[in-house]
């Protein structure tokens, strides 16, 4: 087993509309100790995607640089393809709510599948940040931790490097290779100060290790989850009873917040479902109000028995509010329900304000990744058989799909990374696209005037370097060639 540790820099955050503009990646053994040098390389972005302003004054790669020196997206694709091989353990840091979301987005709009990067041949995928937020919680001794100016602590990298001596001989913060070098050393440093807990935190990576806990103590005693969403008033953890599964969903576990009373949760839950003229955003802002959460059992949930905390750590929590005496009344009181008729009530209820709405597939492929059905096994052998990194058998290809995103994603892979494989008639219906997809015909996401608007915004600000001054100036320049829409 290896660890892939990665990092992207993007040209936006929605991994739909935006690209990386850089990759980071580091090997490292399962001790952390690096097998080789960090090292990146950088991507340029298709002609149908402009980069966000302010996401180039964080990371500071000029387009004229990121253009002129990148790879295309189908070469970063088949370099990842390398990089995760069977047995690799991909790492980051919040990297399955960001990273892992452009890779899985980077493979669909490649024609490679989407996710068996995740799991396939032994492969697994681990994110640092919640480890991180569990030591502070757990063994707050482990590190120094950054403090704003009202005591808040901060979990980001750029804060936590420099302050623990962890960014020593590498580039500047934001650079994709030295957020990597900082990751991995951050873990291993972790993980010297308390192995079993950085062990016990690398287990919960593992969905049937997560249910196993759940059907142990999530009824019983309950569990403890450290999680950002408690946020700091709470001491980022909250007390939960875990009754049942979403039988629609089986990653997905209902989670009732033992700080809320039972029977006002019950008599708020059937409210709920009977006012009808609620919207579905209103409704899951009021299901959260309640306490109500879901624990999915594959995204790596940080749980723990309760009853093996140290009494210094509660403690520490109760400075936060934590009432264990009420949340252990109320635990009772859900226990009596659970063992009364209303326990069915409770989880129709539960399911009915828990429901997701059927998502159809939207105007513009590139953002079906989560819509539509799961791959026929025709489409599965047809993908393939694809000659991916070959434009004249692209060109050549005849067949079609059963699957109506992939006949789209086909051509435009073959736009944005072949161009030369296009006839005239293809090249022109590009340009269409292009033009609709930069005016927001489709979608806001990628459209000029965001740019444009933006551009506007920062200029406002009163807070610029002057080095950032000049960024936005050569940004302005580059943008003023590009060819018209």
């Amino acid at each position: 087993m290896q660890i892939l540790w990665y990092d992207y820099e993007t040209s936006g955050h929605d991994a739909a509309a935006d690209r990386p503009v850089q990759l980071g990646w580091q090997v490292t053994d399962p001790g952390m100790e690096p097998v080789a040098d960090a090292e990146s390389l950088l991507v340029r972005l298709p002609d149908d995607v402009l980069p966000s302003p302010g996401a180039m004054l964080v990371h500071q790669i000029l387009p004229d640089l990121h253009q002129r020196d990148g790879i295309s997206e189908a070469e970063l694709a088949n370099h990842l393809e390398q990089l995760i091989a069977p047995r690799t353990l991909v790492a980051g840091y919040n990297s399955r709510g960001f990273d892992d979301k452009f890779t899985q987005h980077i493979f669909y709009r490649c024609l490679r599948d989407p996710f068996a990067w995740q799991y396939a041949d032994g492969r697994g995928r681990f994110d640092l940040y919640p480890v991180v937020l569990t030591y502070f919680v757990l063994a707050p001794e482990a590190i120094r931790w950054p403090e704003d100016h009202d005591g808040r602590p901060r979990f980001t990298l750029d804060r936590i490097g420099p302050l623990n001596q962890l960014d020593q001989g590498l580039k500047r913060a934001h650079d994709a290779s030295s957020d990597v070098a900082v990751t991995a050393r951050l873990s291993r440093q972790l993980a010297l100060h308390d192995p079993d807990l950085f062990a016990t935190c690398l287990k919960r990576i593992d969905k049937h290790f997560v249910t196993d806990q759940i059907r142990a103590d999530g009824r019983s005693d309950g569990l403890l989850e450290v999680t950002s969403f408690a946020g700091w008033d709470q001491g980022f953890v909250r007390d939960l009873w875990i009754p049942f599964r979403l039988s629609e969903r089986s990653n997905d576990y209902v989670a009732f917040d033992l700080n809320h009373d039972p029977q006002q949760v019950m008599t708020n839950l059937t409210g709920l479902v009977e006012s009808h003229s609620i919207d579905r955003s209103e409704l899951r802002k009021q299901v959260r109000a309640l306490g109500i959460h879901t624990i999915r059992i594959n995204a790596q949930p940080m749980l723990f028995r309760r009853a093996t905390l140290e009494p210094h750590i509660k403690s520490r929590l109760d400075a936060f509010g934590r009432d264990e005496v009420r949340q252990n009344q109320h635990l009772d009181v859900w226990q009596h329900i659970q063992e009364s008729p209303a326990f069915k009530q409770l989880y129709q209820l539960a399911v009915q304000v828990l429901a997701e709405t059927e998502q159809a597939l939207p105007d513009d492929v590139d953002f079906g990744l989560y819509a539509g059905n799961f791959l026929s096994t025709r489409d599965k052998d047809l993908l393939a058989s694809l000659p991916l990194m070959d434009p004249e058998g692209l060109s050549q290809w005849t067949q079609s799909f059963d699957d109506p995103r992939y006949d789209t994603l086909l051509f435009r892979y073959r736009a944005r990374n072949f161009p030369q494989s296009l006839t005239q008639s293809e090249w022109k219906l590009w340009q269409k696209t292009r033009r609709e997809k930069l005016m927001g015909v489709h979608s806001t996401k990628t459209q000029a005037n965001r740019v444009q608007d933006e551009l506007v915004a920062i200029s406002q600000r009163t807070d610029l370097e002057p080095n950032q001054i000049e960024q936005l100036e050569q940004f302005v320049m580059w943008l003023d060639k590009q060819p018209p829409v």
